[in-house]
This record gives structure tokens, sequence and C-alpha cells, in this order.
């Protein structure tokens, strides 16, 4: 990866733009092997994040601009002028001309002369005007997916079941940095010893506002570079996550499932909140995914989880389970803020073809659940297609479950009147999530 951190983010956007890459991993992997450092490691990541979050904005800009048109231009030079861009319109402590410059010297290296040439007159025309440059004020679908930045078809759907001004505040909401979560393992240690270590360290850290297990770090630090992340006092994982796992409840000498347990944040955490004592398997499928549950598992030194490669529709346990958990794979529509480069890759498809899947899952958890066991169904997703209407389809087919309130497990903000656990951006400061908790009788 390069050390100039605007031709690492620029990498990182071709990627992203392109093979549908994920940026955390590619931000991860350049802090990992060698990228910038320090100021330039900021830069790099706020260029990453911001251009991903506001390319709706910066799009309708640049086309305004771009005599071919912006979607004709190659992509290469698209993600130099959108990162261009972000720059001039959106962080007031970059100098414009710097902006200019960079980018030109970016087009000139992966471009030509006359696509160098493109660049230079576009974004020289863009500081001139920046104060000119309007955008759709209107409350319709169309306006406001330019407007917060947001895929149309997203837009839709939120103006429907939200309305003009939650879906102008959770646009917003998904368009905020999203801070780092860091969840204190508490067989190691408290959370107030967490924060005191990471202050030594220089990094401060703030108790989080529902989940009792959570710190939220201020700035842009990398966990792998924390020495309590390391040695395993914590390990990352935000708010409305850290909620799933006091759904769950498990007690100590319990035997627990995770049905989906990569990458392991909500297996480490069920162990945590037994003490370590009983027995969590965490099932996984995919077999590349392996290796990073296992790490996590090590690392946080939790030696009740037993880790297995399997399908969770069709795996066959010879033993009941006391709890079950089903963290289902879904559309990520609840996490919008924090995986930027995802609105941008996902169509209205997704919501066709994940809930067939979600309910089979959910089905095959309830068959391990012993009599008088716990389920617990949780997504990043707060889509009806995904959540209630999943739920209603599950309860009709299964009747021998019952739906559970959240009451007392998690604090009354999150428990929605359904009796679900529904987390939204915009109301709660967090990332987008669902759960629901059923007993089976």
């Amino acid at each position: 990866m390069p050390s100039n951190p605007r031709e690492a983010a620029l990498r990182i956007l071709h990627a992203a733009d392109t093979r549908s890459a994920f940026s955390d991993r590619l931000l991860d992997g350049a802090y990992a092997r060698g990228g910038p450092e320090g100021r330039d490691q900021a830069l790099m990541h706020e260029l990453v994040k911001g251009t991903l979050r506001w390319r709706g904005r910066l799009d309708h800009a640049l086309d305004q601009l771009v005599h071919i048109g912006l979607s004709q231009v190659h992509p290469w030079i698209k993600n130099v002028l959108r990162m261009g861009a972000y720059q001039i319109l959106l962080l007031d402590r970059i100098p414009a001309h710097a902006a200019v410059d960079e980018s030109v010297k970016l087009a000139n290296k992966y471009g030509h002369p006359g696509t160098a040439g493109l660049v230079n007159s576009v974004l020289r025309r863009l500081v001139e005007q920046k104060d000119a440059i309007t955008y759709p004020e209107g409350d319709d679908a169309a306006s406001l997916a330019v407007w917060g930045s947001h895929p149309q078809w997203i837009t839709e759907r939120w103006l429907q079941r939200f309305g003009v001004e939650q879906t102008r505040a959770l646009m917003l909401a998904d368009n905020r940095p999203s801070p780092v979560g860091l969840r204190v393992n508490r067989l190691r240690v408290t959370r107030e010893q967490l924060i005191e270590r990471l202050a030594a360290d220089g990094v401060t850290a703030n108790p989080a506002r529902f989940a009792s297990d959570l710190v939220w770090i201020e700035g842009q630090h990398s966990p792998g570079t924390l020495a309590a992340f390391r040695d395993g006092s914590c390990t990352v994982q935000d708010e409305s996550e850290c909620l799933v796992g006091r759904l769950v409840a498990p007690q100590p000498h319990e035997r627990v499932l995770d049905l989906c347990a990569a990458p392991g944040g909500k297996c480490t955490h069920l162990a945590e909140l037994m003490g370590d004592e009983g027995e969590v398997w965490a099932l996984e499928r995919a077999e590349s995914r392996i290796d990073a549950l296992e790490s996590t598992v090590n690392r946080l030194h939790s030696h009740s989880i037993h880790v297995v490669l399997g399908d969770g529709r069709t795996y066959d346990f010879p033993m009941p389970f006391d709890r079950v958990l089903v963290d289902a794979p879904c559309s990520g529509l609840g996490v919008l803020g924090r995986r930027a480069d995802a609105r941008w890759r996902k169509g209205p498809e997704m919501l066709r073809e994940m809930p067939p899947i979600q309910l089979e899952l959910l089905v095959a958890g309830g068959r391990r659940a012993r009599p008088g066991g716990v389920l617990v169904y949780s997504v990043c997703s707060f889509e009806p297609e995904e959540t209630e209407l999943l739920v209603e389809r599950f309860l009709r087919q299964n009747p021998g479950f019952v739906l559970e309130s959240p009451a007392g497990l998690v604090p009354d903000e999150v428990v929605d009147e359904s009796g679900f656990m529904r987390v939204l951006p915009h109301v709660h400061g967090c990332d987008g999530a669902f759960a629901a908790r059923f007993r089976r009788t």
C-alpha cells in the first residue's frame, strides 16, 4: 500500500467501486502492512470514509461540471474527482489548491495527461463555484437521495415507513463518522480498568450509553495497535451488537449455540457472560472465516468455545442446547454509516434473497433448542422483510415457540411496542439492529 495517504485512499476507493471490495478490510490491511502512518493514516481513513458517505452529493456536483457526464469517466479518474471534490466541498482544513494539485498528480499517474487536464479543469471550476452549488431541496425520493447521499431505492423505502423528517435524520446519522466501540472482556478486566489502560496509552475512551460492557474511543485508532486489544482485554464491537448477548442472557454451566459465529464477537461475549463456565458451540459455514473466528477466540482466551465448520441449516448436533443465537446474514441496511461502501453495492434484490435464508436458519436454530430453551434471532437491519415480518412467519410455522419480551434484559429505550429489540442510528446513536427472543414451549 502506498505511503501517500491520497494515493492509498484512491486505491481503496477504486477497489470498492469496481470490484465491490470491502473498504474496512482494505483500511485494516493498510494499517497492518506498511501504509500511511500517524496523521497521514488519519487522512487516508477520512478520505475513504468521507468520499464513500457523501458520494451521492459529490457525484451530483461533479456531473454538472464534467462535459461528457461523470458516468462516462474512467473509474480511476472518477474516484480522483470524487476524492478531490470531497476535500474541496466538505473538508475545511485542507487548502483547495492542495486538493487540486494532489488530485492532478494522481490523475497523471493513474490516467494520462488528458485526464490530468480534465481533473485540473473540473476541480478548479468546483473551487470557483463551490459557494453557488445547490442540492435538491424537495421532499421527494429523488431529491432526498441526492441531499442525503443514499441510493434512491433505499430512500423510497424509508420515506414510506418513516416520513420525511425521520428519513433526513436517519441519512444524517449514516453520514456521521462512526466511532470505534470496544467491548471489555470481563474475564480479564472491568470497564473502568479498560478505560484507565487506554488512557495510559494516550487513547480517550468513554462508557457507552446502553451497553454496560462497551466503551467508545475518541479519534482514529486502529484497534490492532492497542495493547489492550492485543492481549485480549477487549475486542471491537458496536453497541447494538453488544446488546444481543444480553438478550441471550446465558448462564454458567449451560450449553449455548451460536449458529452463524464468525468473526466471533458474539460467541466470545456469550462465553464472557457465562464466566467461561459451560459450553459455547460456534458454528460457521465459510471455511475462509474459520481462521478469523479462531483467532478472536484465542486472543480473548475463551476456553469454553468450540469452533465447528458447518452449515447452520443442515449441521447435525447430537445434543440439544439451552440457548441458541441465530445472528443471521442480512442486507446490512442498519450499518450503512459504518460500512459506507455497502449502500452503493447493494440493491433491492437483497430483500428478496435474504429472508428465505434467514427463516431457514431460524427454523434450524429452533430445532436445536431444548424444550424450555431460549432462541434469539438478530440482524443488523431494521427492514420489515428481515425483522417483524420474518418473526411473524416463523411463529405461524412453528407454534411450539412463543415470543418473549426483552424488557429487563436490555434497556427499555431499545425495546419497541411489539416486544422486539430495535435500535435505530438516528434515535440511539449507534448501528441499527433488530432482535427477537423466543422460548420453546
